[in-house]
């Protein structure tokens, strides 16, 4: 413990030495009391009532002010995060809010606000414009990719907004917060010096100074800057504890059992898709069915993953229509994996989940029977940074054949593993489908076989 906090101790050993130099050197206690002085008076300040009045004073003003400033720039930059309008809309106003003075607004915020009050505002002034960058930094910093795995498995915004926007920008709003409450300290402190209000910080440090008492007045200072940095440590705390998150699924939608005999359908007519200037699906006509495994292939770039994301409705088409029957969910094994770095393998294989599947014996089997068979038992307890890519390949299939949809697609489930590993994959995915018949269109460039199963190579 001591050799972890030893630059700490050793920062502070060197201020108190700094100090203790400066006072022998202007030798004038009463304008530059020294170490003993000052530690003397801080005691006897911590023995005064007035003193407990004015912290908690202080600290009930600087909580209500930051509670107000976070949740203004946190509704504001939710809504400048998915509004272009709004977010040029906001930014001059964030830049005033930033760029006054904070004198210039006291003095004239002396006019309108009791003495309680004015800190209160101040704090405000100062932490708001702090918050909403922050925050709408790190919204804007969220992979967008992890938004559409949420929407795909058919979560609601307030959901996403909880489970993938919130705890993926959390370190840039606690950043956001620790400087925050950094200045909102000390212009709370300002207020109550200017504003005197009965007790507070700032009415001690003002008292101090018209009685010419400068010890106490640095007294009143150690005390702020103490205070100060345990709330910072304070918030970094919180941070650790909230970043180590725990997903709770809830039930958004109900569930519907697709183990139905009906034919389940995707029918592409006549679409079209670019990227930029580039063609990559032209004027595409198909139907795919429940009865067959449609295995797409083509070269790498020619419009397999597209061709997937279309039918997802993840993008959609520049001209023509894609059609669906009987389709009422959708899983989606992506290449790319899109798995939550806070949160447990388990609990990314559970996230499409709701309580009701959850608590469905079933399902319970389900889940159970495919971690199982995709060999990933030993990684439940790990995060995606722990894991190979063959591994994230096999948790990202595993989400996907858990979410029981009525459209599987498969885009290259098979990468990174070997040989042996992909044979067993291939018969167990082939027993998942003959058992709970979703449509599938799998895009690969491996040779697949399934047992009892019709296989089509729509090749591009």
């Amino acid at each position: 413990m001591i050799k972890k906090n030893a630059p700490v101790i050793l920062s502070i050993i060197f201020l108190l030495i700094t100090w203790q130099i400066i006072a022998f050197t202007v030798n004038y206690p009463a304008i530059f009391p020294s170490v003993i002085e000052l530690l003397t008076n801080s005691i006897q300040l911590l023995g005064s009532p007035f003193f407990y009045e004015s912290l908690a004073a202080t600290i009930l003003r600087g909580l209500l002010g930051f509670l107000l400033s976070y949740l203004v720039a946190m509704a504001l930059a939710t809504l400048a995060s998915r509004n272009s309008f709004f977010k040029q809309f906001f930014q001059p106003i964030v830049v005033t809010f930033r760029s006054i003075p904070v004198i210039s607004v006291v003095l004239v915020a002396l006019l309108w606000f009791s003495p309680p009050t004015l800190p209160v505002f101040i704090a405000f002034l100062t932490m708001f414009p702090i918050l909403y960058q922050s925050i709408l930094s790190g919204f804007n910093e969220v992979d967008k990719k992890l938004i559409e795995m949420s929407t795909l498995y058919g979560k609601t915004k307030w959901f996403t907004f909880k489970h993938i926007m919130l705890p993926a920008s959390k370190m840039q709003i606690f950043g956001g917060i620790s400087t925050a409450t950094g200045f909102g300290w000390r212009a709370i402190i300002i207020g109550e010096a200017l504003s005197q209000p009965l007790s507070g910080i700032g009415t001690g440090m003002k008292l101090a100074q018209v009685y010419l008492n400068v010890s106490e007045l640095f007294a009143w200072t150690l005390m702020a800057i103490t205070i100060s940095y345990i709330f910072d440590k304070l918030v970094w705390r919180v941070a650790k504890f909230a970043y180590k998150y725990k997903y709770r699924t809830v039930n958004i939608h109900k569930y519907t059992d697709n183990t139905k005999n009906d034919i389940k359908s995707v029918a592409f007519s006549t679409i079209t898709k670019s990227f930029d200037t580039k063609m990559i699906v032209d004027k595409f006509n198909y139907q795919f069915n429940s009865n067959k495994v449609y295995l797409l292939k083509a070269p790498s770039g020619k419009g397999k993953s597209t061709l997937l994301m279309l039918a997802s409705g993840l993008i959609h088409a520049d001209k023509g229509d894609v059609n669906y029957t009987n389709i009422h969910s959708k899983a989606y094994s992506f290449q790319d994996h899109r798995l939550c770095s806070w949160l447990k393998i388990i609990d990314n294989i559970n996230y499409p989940l709701t309580k009701k599947q959850l608590s469905n014996s079933n399902q319970h089997a389900l889940c159970h029977e495919v971690i199982s068979k995709l060999e990933i038992n030993d990684l439940l307890q790990k995060y995606p940074n722990e894991l190979s890519g063959g591994e994230l390949q096999r948790v990202t299939l595993a989400r996907a054949l858990v979410a029981q949809s009525d459209l599987l697609l498969l885009d290259e489930p098979l990468n990174g593993l070997d040989a042996a590993l992909k044979i067993r994959i291939m018969k167990y995915i082939g027993e998942y489908i003959n058992t709970h018949k979703p449509l599938v269109l799998w895009a690969t460039h491996e040779e697949i076989k399934l047992d009892g199963i019709e296989l089509v190579d729509y090749r591009f």
